[in-house]
């Protein structure tokens, strides 16, 4: 064969190979995760059927990583199941003995908050809630006063749409009640928000697939390109094998034409 001909298929091969690889590119979505956190998003993904790979970085932290073109799509999914969860503040983490001394008003905003973060925590547990916030408010009353202002707290729920919350309203509301000291159940406010993913038509589906060249999808263009792979590598092989039956490639191929 050519050296010519050789080097001009060997290049456009080359070329199909480094088109295929970038087909199925995968950049990171998520990083700086554990390993149970890393579980639970490959786990939501690919029950919407993204392909997710994780893989672990230094120390204890993990990443997820998604196909270039379906990275809008995977964060829609994740933000619609609340991954990944938000990482609450324990109560002994903010008590943690620190070098200096608090003041009594610093350590009555650290109570409240680490309250809230602890009742948040507890909420988010529950099947079907998606995120959650309690914020506390506990009056700084004067003991001498006669006039006592009573705690009160506001209760955000975002649940998912097949999950209705509204029947364990008067449950939730007597946790965070009984939870917090003057809390009284008419007191605690309860918001329940459904998640919605974002609404896209026929044509923002398709224009969210990543086109390759402007006219194939990533999934049709790594099919295409596996056969034209399989074909150039079958031209390549074929010259070989004729010249081992005795046969040369262009008289073959011109009794080919001639035949049909």
């Amino acid at each position: 064969m050519n050296r010519a001909v050789l080097f001009t298929r060997t290049r456009w091969l080359g070329a199909l190979l480094l088109l295929f690889a970038l087909a199925g590119c995968k950049v990171p979505l998520y990083s700086n995760l554990n390993e149970q956190e890393a579980n639970e998003i490959v786990a939501a993904l690919s029950g919407e059927g993204i392909d997710a790979a994780k893989s672990k970085l230094e120390g204890v932290n993990w990443q997820v990583e998604v196909e270039q073109g379906r990275l809008g799509q995977a964060l829609d999914v994740l933000r619609t199941q609340g991954l990944p969860a938000e990482r609450y503040t324990t109560m002994g983490e903010v008590f943690q003995k620190q070098g200096l001394v608090s003041t009594p008003s610093e350590e009555r905003m650290r109570y409240i908050y680490a309250v809230s973060q602890e009742l948040s925590q507890t909420l988010r547990n529950v099947d079907g809630v998606v995120a959650a916030r309690v914020h506390v408010v506990i009056p700084a009353n004067d003991p001498l006063s006669e006039k006592i202002r009573p705690s009160s707290a506001a209760v955000f729920i975002k649940h998912r749409p097949d999950v209705d919350l509204r029947l364990l309203a008067p449950a939730v509301k007597d946790m965070v009640a009984h939870s917090i000291e003057g809390l009284t159940h008419d007191q605690v406010s309860l918001s329940l928000f459904e998640a919605r993913r974002s609404v896209a038509t026929p044509a923002a589906h398709a224009a969210a697939q990543p086109l390759v060249l402007g006219l194939f999808s990533t999934q049709t263009a790594m099919l295409l390109l596996g056969l034209l792979l399989a074909a150039a590598v079958c031209l390549m092989v074929l010259p070989g094998l004729l010249r081992r039956q005795g046969l040369d490639w262009s008289s073959w191929s011109r009794r080919q034409v001639f035949r049909r």
